[in-house]
């Protein structure tokens, strides 16, 4: 079960980063709720094409971690889960890009059906939040990450 956790947690935040909503929806079950994201309470699937979009024309980049995961369980088919989250937005602006840092927790119930431990209900609280100003960028030539299925991790 922690495994299928973990991998709810890595397909989310993947599909997040790289706007894939199908793989964002992968770690919920249909019809599975999202709450506290800044909007009123929606399905992954109005989630998905909510957010989506927003994180392509608003941000060049994101990339979200996750760590100090603890789950507890609640019977044989549930379990309450905790994540704690550290996303970083990069916005360009007329002057300087903006680093937009968010630290949080997911608060997930997961739930066994069908066969399939996968969140059922997402809870967003956060903790602080930061924006700066990116003064200055790391020296060298690097290929920049692909914010779609065009990305080195699609293979």
């Amino acid at each position: 079960m922690k495994q299928a956790y973990e991998t709810a947690l890595m397909h989310y935040t993947r599909g997040i980063d790289r706007l894939d909503g199908d793989l964002v929806a992968s770690a919920f079950h249909p019809g599975a709720m999202c709450i506290d994201y800044g909007a009123e309470p929606m399905t992954i699937e109005d989630f998905v094409t909510y957010a989506i979009p927003r994180l392509e024309q608003a941000y060049t980049a994101t990339q979200h971690r996750v760590s100090n995961i603890a789950i507890e369980f609640d019977g044989k088919k549930a379990a309450t889960c905790e994540a704690y989250v550290l996303a970083f937005h990069v916005r360009e602006t007329d002057d300087k890009p903006q680093l937009h840092t968010f630290n949080g927790r997911y608060i997930d119930r997961l739930e066994y059906r069908k066969g399939d431990w996968k969140i059922a209900t997402r809870t967003l609280r956060v903790d602080w939040s930061r924006v700066e100003t990116i003064d200055d960028t790391m020296g060298g030539e690097w290929v920049q990450s692909a914010r779609d299925r065009t990305d080195i991790i699609y293979g």
